[in-house]
């Protein structure tokens, strides 16, 4: 259910000049009231094959669209761990999160334990997303000037999610892609942000204390991992506003064209995706790429970019 509302208004008509302005907005929900025979399920957007398991959850009264995973605490740090021969071993009452991002040591990802006890595994999987927006809607605006004419149309998208598929798998270095072909694809891992266990001469550094030194001014977990996991980290705000196409035109004057027997004579430019004001940090906010159901909307993994165009036109009416 939803409202979906436009206004189109003439605010400038003179006879050298003019403005119009469209405006249109939608607020749209859906709900699933029942599953029949059915209890609530998870299902697999299937991205990364079997490796991240169930990622969408159909649940009575939810929405379609609601993503499922672990909620992110961070990295596990030198602190956690108690060190005797070489061997580190998780603290008392340090949730342990092996069975999910593999065998922890200091610099492995975090993830948070939801029911306390003290064992993260798939108990603690819950929503951290939903692909719906809030509204989504477009904005027009045409005017004149004497000769000279443009059009400008946008579009936007607020308060959905998007699930950050790409951003995983280039951050991480896992079992699947062993070669590391994938790894530190992105900023989210550049050297002084990400956990490191080598030092600045390459040498390989085990003492706590060096090594909790050594990582005391960088913040992301390390790139190695076992598996690929998904955590509210690769959850971020979709909302946008995109300036979809901008056109700017010039009319020769009549008491040029009449002479020659031309009614019309104009020179046009149009370009298409003219810019986008995001903080999404992919390559597009208007994606989705797991298609083949309607269970996993929102999905960005693997996309084309969108491409930016230029056109110009003439058009000579006689």
């Amino acid at each position: 259910k939803g409202i979906e509302t436009s206004i189109n208004y003439e605010v400038i008509r003179k006879q050298n000049y003019g403005l119009s302005v469209g405006f249109n907005i939608s607020f749209n929900e859906n709900r699933i009231n029942s599953l029949g025979v059915m209890d609530n399920f998870e299902f697999s957007s299937t991205w990364a094959s079997t490796a991240i398991g169930t990622d969408y959850a159909v649940y009575q009264g939810q929405p379609i669209g609601m993503m499922f995973g672990y909620q992110n605490d961070g990295r596990y740090e030198v602190s956690d761990f108690d060190f005797a021969d070489g061997i580190y071993t998780l603290k008392e009452g340090v949730a342990d999160a092996s069975s999910v991002v593999g065998n922890v040591v200091p610099g492995s990802m975090k993830l948070r334990d939801l029911n306390g006890d003290g064992v993260v595994d798939g108990d603690d999987k819950s929503i951290i997303g939903n692909s719906n927006p809030k509204n989504t809607g477009g904005l027009t605006l045409n005017g004149r000037i004497y000769n000279f004419d443009f059009s400008a149309a946008f579009n936007w998208s607020y308060g959905n999610d998007i699930y950050n598929a790409s951003k995983i798998e280039h951050t991480s270095s896992t079992v699947s892609s062993p070669n590391g072909q994938y790894r530190n694809l992105t900023t989210a891992m550049e050297d002084g942000v990400r956990w490191t266990n080598v030092d600045a001469t390459g040498q390989l550094v085990t003492d706590p204390t060096e090594l909790a030194a050594l990582n005391e001014n960088t913040t992301m977990w390390s790139p190695y991992m076992q598996r690929f996991v998904l955590s509210d980290w690769a959850i971020e705000d979709g909302s946008f506003l995109r300036l979809n196409t901008l056109t700017l035109g010039y009319s020769l004057p009549e008491s040029i064209l009449k002479p020659l027997g031309i009614s019309r004579f104009r020179l046009y430019g149009t370009m298409t995706n003219v810019f986008v004001l995001t903080n999404y940090s992919g390559l597009d906010p208007e994606v989705s790429t797991r298609r083949a159901t309607p269970y996993t909307p929102g999905v960005d993994y693997s996309p084309y970019p969108r491409n930016r165009q230029v056109v110009f036109g003439l058009n000579l009416n006689f």
